[in-house]
């Protein structure tokens, strides 16, 4: 075999190494002429040998890399077989980690499987998502989730395995320190677990239990037909539930070891159980006194209702279709749940919200007995203005008040709707006894359906409600009852400006009703006036009495105006104008007609002074 050229023939390079030597530019040698012929030392022998007597091992990168400027030499057979046996021993001792690392590979994807299989299966059939989703109102797939963390947390376990088994210390490392970490935060995960378990367990059963004991004791039931409450077991049984969960979670947090959430969670439930002492002293109280307001409504109306006050509303059509019975077992229950609510706001000792809400209902509170005083005043008025107008109105009627309007000329203002005639069929039952009683009056009735007629011929019509002056004047009685009525329950109230109006308006209204008679009297003398005047002169006399009539009427409203109080100041200087227009026009017209009248009657006055004065003279 020939050796290279460059090579130093008593030192060769190592067989056992794989990895290329350091490059050396300065110990390759000049490539020999082929036609030279070599030593078998491998020399050329006019040319010195190499300083280096030392074999370069970056020959065979060299040429590896840049053939272009080394020429590419043979790889001997006892290279090859070096080759070979170092691939060898290569794949000898990286074959069994790699096939290890196939084998855990697929094991642990084996394994992912089934723990996500396992976790699917079993919180599908404990029903996690609809439990949670029910409790939540959302639509989150807790089994999806729990399934993937699991499966995803087997695949880094069988990664770390691989790595590990390969050898690969750059990745290995990170997840084995990954893995450390979740294993050594897992004990806490697995208590937080357990003890949301446990409250969650507690929970379910308090609500069970709570909601089991309202369904024995028909709560429900009696609450709704008893005071119209909707079911309230399972709101209650909603409370507890959420209750002993929140009590829980500082613990389940606590174990978690997350500080930045426990310390507000904690506050919070220390703030929960302060107030529950509170809140459970206003709720026995509220249902305490609750149960007192229904026990004393039911008692006092059945009392009332027993005693025959409904009938008194029944009566009038203001009160129609109220029971005072039930109005005065409502009155009772305002009066004893009001106080109630107030010693259960202030059980609660939160200033911000039992404060406002106590000073309210005793205020509230306060004002029932004034409340009751007003309503009582304007009842009693009511049915007193009934009976004091009813008993004014039989009076004037039986003096004849009736008639006054007719005689004044002011019939029409106090006429009713037109009434029907009174037929046979529509006559008074004593009537229409005596008809039947006697033929010969039977005889002298009617047919059926034509109106009856009094003696001078004038159809009979059937009597109406009173509509004359008797009724209003009783209308008006009542309608003042009232007003004063009104304004004593306003005063009581409190409701001072309503009480100012109305006491003004009463005012206003007795001016008005005095107005009102100074001109229906002023109405009747001006109509009295100008018939006089009339009867007096019958053919000469109807401008005169229309002087009249116009004259009186004038007078008379000028003075009803000012009565009421209707703009005084206009009313005196329409009235001081027109009787100043009325002076100046009889002055002119007896100034200008009377001109030569007044002319004579001076002449002769003048003579008849001329002449008194001339007797009594004495000269001869």
């Amino acid at each position: 075999m020939r050796t290279p050229a460059h090579v130093h023939p008593q030192r060769t390079p190592r067989r056992d190494t794989l990895r290329p030597a350091r490059t050396d530019a300065a110990c390759i040698d000049p490539v020999p002429d082929p036609a030279t012929r070599m030593s078998p030392r491998g020399h050329d022998p006019g040319r010195a040998p190499c300083r280096r007597q030392r074999p370069c091992r970056a020959v065979s990168s060299i040429d590896s890399v840049r053939p272009d400027r080394i020429p590419a030499r043979r790889v001997s057979p006892m290279q090859a077989n070096t080759l070979g046996r170092q691939l060898e021993l290569s794949l000898g001792h990286y074959l069994p980690s790699v096939l290890g690392a196939v084998l855990v590979l697929i094991i642990g994807l084996i394994a992912a499987l089934f723990v996500r299989g396992v976790i699917r299966t079993g919180m599908t059939r404990l029903r996690i998502n609809e439990r949670v989703n029910t409790q939540t109102s959302s639509q989150l797939d807790i089994v999806r989730i729990a399934a993937s963390i699991g499966f995803w947390f087997v695949i880094i376990l069988t990664l770390i395995g691989v790595f590990s088994v390969l050898r690969v210390d750059g990745l290995y490392g990170p997840f084995s320190a990954l893995v450390t970490e979740v294993m050594l935060y897992l004990p806490r995960i697995l208590l937080a677990a357990v003890l949301a378990l446990i409250a969650w367990v507690l929970a379910t059963v308090l609500r069970a239990g709570i909601n089991r004991v309202m369904a024995a004791g028909r709560w429900d039931e009696k609450l709704s037909e008893s005071a119209g409450v909707k079911p309230i077991s399972a709101v209650l049984g909603d409370v507890v539930y959420w209750l002993v969960l929140l009590l829980f979670l500082p613990a389940i947090v606590g174990a978690l070891r997350i500080d930045g959430l426990m310390l507000p969670l904690a506050d919070m439930t220390a703030q929960v159980t302060t107030m529950l002492p509170n809140i459970f002293a206003a709720a026995v109280i509220g249902l305490v006194g609750w149960l007192v307001a229904k026990v004393l409504r039911g008692l006092v109306t059945n009392l009332l209702a027993a005693s025959g006050v409904d009938r008194y509303s029944n009566r009038d059509g203001l009160t129609e279709g109220v029971r005072l019975s039930q109005l005065g077992g409502t009155l009772v229950f305002i009066l004893v749940i009001v106080p109630t609510l107030i010693a259960a706001l202030d059980a609660l000792a939160i200033r911000a919200i039992s404060d406002p809400a106590s000073e309210m209902l005793g205020m509230f509170l306060t004002a029932i007995p004034n409340i009751l005083a007003a309503a009582l005043i304007l009842i009693v008025a009511w049915y007193l203005g009934r009976f004091v107008a009813g008993l004014l109105t039989r009076l004037l009627e039986n003096l004849g008040v009736d008639r006054i309007p007719a005689r004044l000329g002011l019939a029409h203002l106090f006429t009713a709707a037109p009434s029907a005639p009174v037929t046979p069929n529509t006559a008074a039952p004593v009537d229409q006894a005596l008809a039947t009683a006697d033929p010969v009056a039977a005889a002298g009735m009617p047919e059926p359906g034509s109106p009856i007629v009094d003696a001078r011929g004038a159809p009979v019509t059937a009597p109406t409600a009173s509509t004359g002056l008797s009724a209003f004047v009783g209308r008006v009685a009542l309608f003042f009852i009232l007003l004063f009525a009104t304004v004593e329950a306003a005063h009581r109230l409190g409701f001072t400006g309503v009480r100012d109006l109305l006491a003004t308006f009463i005012a206003f209204g007795a001016d008005v009703l005095l107005g009102a008679v100074i001109l229906v009297v002023g109405y009747w003398l001006a109509d009295l006036a100008a018939r006089a005047i009339q009867r007096a002169n019958p053919d000469r006399s109807v401008g005169l009495s229309r002087i009249a009539r116009v004259a009186i009427l004038g007078l008379v409203i000028a003075m009803g105006l000012r009565a009421m109080g209707i703009a005084d100041d206009i009313v005196n200087l329409a009235f001081g104008l027109v009787l100043g227009a009325v002076a100046v026009a009889t002055a002119l017209a007896f100034g200008l007609g009377g001109r030569d009248a007044a002319g004579r009657v001076a002449d002769r006055w003048a003579r008849a002074y001329l002449e008194r004065r001339n007797d009594d003279d004495p000269r001869p």
